[in-house]
C-alpha cells in the first residue's frame, strides 16, 4: 500500500502574495536584481538618448534623426535570427549575449564621429534589443506557468517602470549639473549595468514546478530537447498563431497614445499646458508601479483572450475621451485628458501581462523564440509606421486620426475574441495555478 504525499496548506505569506498579485520570488532574487539593474541603466540613458550625439559630435538634428530611422529599419531583419538563436541556444544564453552586445554598442557610442558610425553603433544596440525581446519572455516562461506566469510578467513590468523612472531621475540630475563629462559618464555607467546584468544571468535559474495534467490522454507540446520538430513553417501555417499576430499588430497602435500622440495633440493642436503630457506620462508610470501586480492578480481566473478584449474596450474609451477634448476646452479638457490616461493605463495594465504570456506559450515550445520574435515585430510595426500616421493626420485631420486609431484597437480586441473561439483551450480557459510544494532551501539558489 502506497501513501500519498500530503498537500501542504498555503502559508499566510503565500495568501497575501496571491492577493497582491505577486509571483513566488523564492530563489529568484538574482533575476529581480538583474532586471532592475538593467532597466535602471536604460532609464539613466533615456534623457540623453537623442541628445548625446548632438553634444558629442558635429552631426545635426536631422542627421541624428535620419540615422536613428535607418538603424531601426536595418535591425528589423535581425528579429527572426534572434528568435532562431533563442530556440537553438536557449533564452538564458541569449540574455547574456544581449547584455554583452548592448554594452559593446553603448561603448561604441563614445567613438561616433560620423553618420555611418552612428548607424553602426545604434544597429548593435537595436539588434541587442531584438534579442532581448525574443529571449526575456521565454526565460520567464521557463520559471513559471499558468496564472503565476502572468504574475511574473506583471511584477517585472511594474519593477521595470520603477527602475526606469529612478534611472531617468538620476540621469537627468547628472546632466543638470552642467559638467561636460556627464554624458560620457552616463553612457559608461549604462554599459556597466549591462555587463553586470550579463554576469547575473550566467548562472542557471531555479526551474519552475510542473503542474500535473488532469487529462493524461491530452496531447501536450513536447518539452525542449524532446522529440518533435517545429520551425518557421509550423508557425506560418498555424491559423491561430497568425490570428494572434494580426490581432496584436492592430492593438499595438493604441500604445502610441501616451508617447507619440499626446505630446503633439495636447500642446501643438489643442494649445493645452506644456506640462500636461509629461504629467500624464508620470501618472501612467505611477499607476503601473503601484497597481500592475494587483490588477493582474485579480484577473488570474479569466481567460487571456477575454482579458485582452476587455483591455481593448478600456483603450477605446480613452480614445473616445481624447477625441472629445476639442469640444470641451479649458480646465474641463485637462480633467478629460487625465481621465483618458487613467483609462488607457488600466487597459495597458490589463492587456500587457496576458499578451506577453500568450506570446510565450502559444507557439510550439521548440519554436518559442521564433514566435516571440514575430510577436514583438507587431510592436515594431506600430513604432515604425505610427509616427508617420500621426504626423500626417494629427494637425489637420485629427478626427480621422482618432477614427483610424479606434478602428485598429477595435479590430485588435475583436481579433483576440475571434482567436479565442478558434482556440478556447489557449485563450478562453482559466489559467491553472502552480502546485503548492515545499519551499526550496534558500542556500540552493541565488
Amino acid at each position: 500500500m502506497t501513501s500519498q504525499s500530503p498537500v501542504l496548506p498555503e502559508t499566510t505569506a503565500g495568501q497575501w502574495r496571491r492577493r497582491l498579485g505577486l509571483p513566488d520570488l523564492t530563489g529568484h532574487g538574482r533575476i529581480v536584481v538583474a532586471t532592475s539593474l538593467d532597466t535602471f541603466g536604460v532609464g539613466m540613458f533615456i534623457p540623453l538618448s537623442f541628445l548625446f550625439f548632438l553634444l558629442s559630435t558635429d552631426l545635426t538634428v536631422a542627421q541624428v534623426g535620419w540615422g536613428t530611422s535607418v538603424a531601426t529599419l536595418l535591425s528589423i531583419p535581425f528579429a527572426p535570427l534572434a528568435g532562431s538563436a533563442v530556440d537553438r541556444w536557449g533564452p538564458r544564453a541569449c540574455l547574456v549575449a544581449n547584455n554583452v552586445f548592448a554594452a559593446v554598442g553603448y561603448l561604441c557610442y563614445l567613438l561616433v564621429d560620423s553618420l555611418p558610425a552612428l548607424v553602426a553603433s545604434m544597429l548593435v544596440v537595436l539588434c541587442a534589443e531584438r534579442l532581448y525581446w525574443a529571449s526575456w519572455p521565454a526565460f520567464i516562461a521557463d520559471l513559471a506557468q499558468g496564472a503565476e506566469l502572468d504574475r511574473w510578467y506583471a511584477f517585472t513590468a511594474a519593477g521595470k517602470n520603477a527602475s526606469i523612472a529612478l534611472g531617468g531621475a538620476v540621469g537627468g540630475s547628472v546632466l543638470a549639473t552642467g559638467w561636460s563629462g556627464a554624458p560620457v559618464l552616463i553612457v559608461v555607467l549604462n554599459a556597466g549595468t549591462s555587463v553586470l546584468t550579463a554576469l547575473l544571468f550566467m548562472r542557471p535559474a531555479r526551474p519552475r514546478p510542473e503542474v500535473p495534467d488532469p487529462d493524461p490522454e491530452k496531447a501536450t507540446t513536447p518539452e525542449a530537447g524532446q522529440s518533435g520538430q517545429a520551425g518557421w513553417g509550423t508557425i506560418l501555417r498555424d491559423r491561430v498563431l497568425l490570428c494572434l499576430l494580426a490581432s496584436q499588430a492592430a492593438l499595438a497602435f493604441g500604445w502610441l497614445i501616451p508617447t507619440v500622440i499626446l505630446p503633439v495633440y495636447l500642446v501643438e493642436v489643442q494649445d493645452l499646458p506644456a506640462w500636461l503630457p509629461s504629467t500624464t506620462l508620470m501618472l501612467s508610470s505611477l499607476l503601473i508601479v503601484g497597481g500592475q501586480t494587483y490588477v493582474t492578480g485579480r484577473l488570474g481566473a479569466v481567460g487571456r483572450g477575454r482579458v485582452i478584449s476587455w483591455a481593448a474596450v478600456l483603450i477605446l474609451s480613452a480614445v473616445g475621451l481624447l477625441a472629445a477634448v476639442p469640444a470641451v476646452g479649458g480646465r474641463p479638457a485637462i480633467a478629460l485628458v487625465i481621465t483618458a490616461v487613467v483609462l488607457f493605463t488600466a487597459g495597458q495594465m490589463t492587456a500587457t501581462p496576458a499578451a506577453v504570456a500568450l506570446s510565450a506559450t502559444a507557439g510550439p515550445q521548440q519554436a518559442r523564440g521564433r514566435f516571440l520574435a514575430l510577436f514583438n515585430l507587431t510592436w515594431t510595426l506600430s513604432a515604425v509606421t505610427g509616427p508617420a500616421l500621426v504626423g500626417a493626420l494629427v494637425e489637420r485631420h485629427t478626427a480621422v486620426l482618432w477614427a483610424v486609431l479606434a478602428a485598429l484597437v477595435t479590430l485588435g480586441g475583436l481579433g483576440y475574441r475571434f482567436t479565442g473561439r478558434l482556440a478556447p483551450e489557449l485563450l478562453g480557459s482559466p489559467r491553472a495555478e502552480e502546485p503548492t510544494s515545499p519551499p526550496t532551501k534558500r542556500g540552493t539558489h541565488t
